[in-house]
């Protein structure tokens, strides 16, 4: 019978992860729990990005009460909404 337990296969507990192993571990995550192009998920997830985009838009344009750094702030919001949008 095979030993499985971790430290025969050399994992590590996440709190023993050095930074960059940690930093790894969760890049390689996010690549994982994003949409793939061209699935269901994928269309639904830039659907929700664009509903988001939307009302960040609608809340700038009725900004009468909104302080300049707010504004800067939704617009920077936007802007990255944008970037994830049109990367999908």
């Amino acid at each position: 019978m095979t030993n499985t337990t971790p430290s025969a296969n050399g994992l590590k507990s996440i709190t023993d992860l050095t930074d960059s192993e940690y930093e790894a571990l969760s890049t390689a995550l996010a690549k994982m729990r994003a949409p793939k192009a061209g699935t269901a998920e994928s269309g639904a997830h830039s659907k929700m990005l664009s509903a988001l985009r939307s009302q960040l838009q609608q809340r700038l344009n009725n900004a009468s009460n909104l302080s300049d750094d707010e504004k800067t702030k939704l617009m920077h919001d936007i802007a990255e909404l944008d970037r994830k949008m049109y990367a999908l």
